[in-house]
């Protein structure tokens, strides 16, 4: 297919359900979305393709007109120092916020882009921007609000990586009430500030300020060696026709798995159809339109992980990733590989005996030596009826800003938060889109298209962030292959999980 036909078909996919469906104000707010209709698991604005992109298309610089700081008038804060705690590289080599501070110019695009935002804020309000990087963030933000020591104005965390205890034991201050933040404007992701909060309240959100909510977005590659020695067809136009489903997939898994070594078992010698592991069978069930939690008309957490399509899901996601015949758990390969990402999926994707690998978006970068070409596409939907895609965001590896709430001038902390979220969009973002994903790392113009959709179809999921009575076990033990159905589970946990829940609201009730 020619790039500028598949241009034209993404654009209808993604921004004409937007113009249908969004009540958004001019600055791309959302209405909350309530409970899901019943329309084959999909929310009421499951397409709204703007939170990202602003339109669905890019998010370069060039797209839309650079506004003037909106209602924030430039003034000195007198040398104020602005304080940020994030995630450190010995927390994690993956994970860790490259995005939050840089020292110094060194010609890569990230930390140019990161360089040049902290600067201009500096200088338009006369602050000083630091970081300390943390092993661990929440225990830090934990000491620190305990002591009554106004010690950071921004703690850049996970959601389910402290954020979610940090909530209930009201060491964060609900970003609706922070002088100055404006969580309507585009630079903030309104997928999540729709799907994060509780009760209208939110205390972690995802924004342009950070890119690792980007690189959590959980996304499928494709080995185009392998689709193309075994005659699988376009992929990219199975997805712009809304024919990528899962029997398509699954059908694809089959064709593409070989026991090379001859032992009559799937294991790390052979070709394999999916790369994998136990908690992306969760992500199968988001691609899916389901969802574990979603907010009722009251917009308060309601369990919606058991019903008859999410049943049928689930033993499907078995077939896919849990019976082990066409799928390669990592999670299992501990014992022979000291990381068995690095060491071992990455590599065997590279090598071309992956047909799929289910991953991050950070996989992207990591990829970047491998020799052939692959491609990116969206998890599939359930069936053709399922009318939009939907891709995950990993809730403990993505990056969620939060206000710690022993901050005394929350003035002065709202002020600098929104103008470096505001600035991100205009020189972190490009940088992380345009120059990274989509030239530096995509390797074909189709592969640019899809990122525009996958980023534009983000899903967030309460019971991902808080685990209420592990509301995701059953799942993750189905994507495992291990005996347990969705039925039983639901059976025996449902009154456990829904205890878990109004404990943590009346616990969110008394925070002030």
């Amino acid at each position: 297919m020619k790039l500028k036909k598949l241009i034209l078909l993404l654009l209808a996919a993604v921004i004409i359900p937007a113009l249908i469906s969004c009540g958004g104000n001019e600055d791309g707010g959302q209405e909350p979305t309530t409970a899901a209709e019943d329309n084959g698991g999909d929310a009421e604005t499951a397409q709204d393709g703007e939170d990202f992109a602003g339109d669905g298309e890019r998010a370069a610089s060039d797209v839309e007109p650079r506004p003037d700081y909106p209602e924030l008038s430039v003034q000195d804060l007198g040398g104020y120092t602005f304080r940020i705690v994030s995630r450190s590289e010995q927390a994690n080599s993956h994970w860790w916020n490259i995005d939050i501070w840089a020292e110094e110019e060194n010609g890569d695009p990230i930390n140019d882009a990161v360089f040049a935002r902290n600067s201009a804020v500096e200088e338009k309000y006369n602050v000083t921007i630091t970081n300390f990087h943390a092993d661990d963030v929440a225990g830090r933000v934990r000491t620190s609000v305990r002591a009554g020591s106004d010690d950071y104005d921004l703690a850049v965390i996970g959601l389910n990586g402290g954020q979610e205890t940090l909530t209930q034991d009201g060491m964060l201050l609900d970003l609706n009430t922070v002088s100055h933040v404006d969580l309507s404007k585009r630079w903030w992701d309104q997928r999540a500030v729709e799907q994060l909060s509780i009760g209208g309240r939110l205390f972690a959100t995802s924004s342009d300020l950070t890119i690792r909510d980007k690189d959590a977005i959980i996304i499928l590659m494709f080995s185009k060696t392998l689709a193309q020695d075994y005659d699988l067809g376009d992929l990219y136009e199975l997805v712009l026709s809304g024919k990528w489903t899962f029997d398509v997939m699954l059908d694809m898994m089959k064709t593409a798995t070989a026991d090379i070594n001859g032992d009559g078992v799937v294991n790390d010698e052979d070709q394999i159809g999916l790369l994998t592991q136990t908690k992306h069978s969760c992500y199968l069930f988001h691609a899916a339109g389901e969802s574990s939690i979603r907010l009722n008309s009251d917009l308060l957490p309601e369990i919606t992980i058991y019903n008859d399509r999410a049943v049928e899901v689930s033993e499907f996601i078995r077939e896919m990733q849990g019976t082990k015949n066409y799928a390669i758990n990592a999670d299992e390969w501990g014992s022979k590989y000291a990381d068995v990402w690095d060491g071992f999926q990455v590599p065997m994707f590279a090598e071309d005996r992956a047909l799929f690998y289910h991953a991050g978006m950070n996989r992207v970068t990591l990829l970047r030596t491998m020799e052939t070409d692959f491609g990116i596409i969206p998890p599939p939907k359930f069936n053709e009826i399922q009318e939009n895609y939907h891709i995950s965001v990993d809730s403990w590896c993505t990056s969620a800003v939060s206000v710690p709430s022993s901050v005394s001038n929350t003035e002065a902390s709202g002020l600098v938060l929104e103008a470096l979220t505001y600035e991100s969009r205009y020189t972190l973002l490009p940088a992380y889109y345009d120059i990274n994903l989509k030239t530096k790392f995509a390797r074909d113009e189709e592969s640019k298209a899809m990122i525009d959709l996958i980023l534009a179809n983000r899903l967030y999921d309460l019971g991902d962030v808080y685990r209420w009575s592990n509301i995701l076990s059953a799942l993750e033990d189905i994507g495992a292959g291990r005996a347990t159905t969705l039925t039983t589970f639901f059976e025996r946990s449902a009154d456990r999980i829904q205890t878990a829940i109004d404990r943590t609201l009346e616990r969110l009730d008394t925070i002030e």
